[in-house]
């Protein structure tokens, strides 16, 4: 489940999305609405902050030097770019790198592209079972305001925490990382695991969030959505990472 707080990646995860939960709240929830039912603002994460001394940022800054080290060393050892790209999110989320009104400063931005280069090697290498916890800072970090708004690298994490974890919030994410990357097929796939995924109870306010979620990605939603029925099947391929989305 998300919301198993025994990892130590999975607490940070929880722990930045109600930071971001209390930022649109404050702000009116511009983009989205204010109290119309729907759940589009529930895993909305943005990068939460490591340790806020010097020292403390400094040992996050070695930790990372020395990642990179050990990946430069053995390039096609997956384990080792997976070092990498938690130590350098850990670097992209500290205090003076991100602020969760503004979002990443110039060093947080630095980071994160140490984040994405990890990434793709670590996707390219294709681990046998990816790490999910890793894949949800990234979908978080690329995917989610006021984050960088990479949208194509956000849904191929997305995936796979869909993939690891399939429930009808991690199909919406993934149907609107989708859609924002311009691969509609996806999204289309993705809207409708997410609506069958979903309790009877909850099919109305799903229906409401991913109509949301298309309304901000400019997309038309898929026939299935606003019918009684949808389709199962899994979601097929995403492609390529790296390259921005919309």
């Amino acid at each position: 489940m998300l919301f198993d707080l025994r990892s130590p990646h999975r607490r940070r995860v929880i722990k930045v999305v109600y930071v971001f939960l209390a930022v649109l709240i404050g702000g009116g929830l511009i983009l989205f609405g204010i109290g119309n039912g729907s759940n589009f603002g529930g895993l909305l994460t943005a990068a939460g902050g490591g340790g806020g001394t010097a020292t403390g940022q400094l040992q996050y800054t070695n930790a990372l030097a020395k990642a990179e080290k050990q990946a430069k060393k053995s390039p096609n050892n997956a384990a080792l770019w997976l070092k990498v790209g938690e130590a350098a999110y850990s670097v992209a989320t500290l205090p003076d790198n991100y602020d969760s009104s503004l979002g990443y400063t110039k060093a947080g931005h630095t980071a994160l592209n140490q984040v994405r280069q990890a990434w793709d090697n670590y996707v390219n290498l294709a681990p046998a079972k990816p790490n999910s916890y890793f894949a949800q800072e990234v979908s978080a970090a690329f995917g989610i305001p006021p984050g960088v708004g990479d949208y194509r690298t956000a849904e191929v994490a997305q995936e796979i925490v869909a993939e690891d974890q399939p429930s009808s919030s991690n199909y919406e994410y993934l149907a609107y990382y989708a859609w924002k990357a311009h691969d509609t097929q996806q999204g289309d796939l993705a809207a409708v695991k997410a609506k069958a995924l979903s309790p009877k109870s909850s099919v109305s306010t799903v229906v409401t969030t991913l109509t949301e979620m298309a309304t901000a990605a400019s997309v038309k939603l898929p026939a299935g959505i606003t019918g009684s029925t949808g389709a199962t099947g899994a979601t097929g391929s995403t492609g390529s990472t790296g390259s921005s989305g919309g």
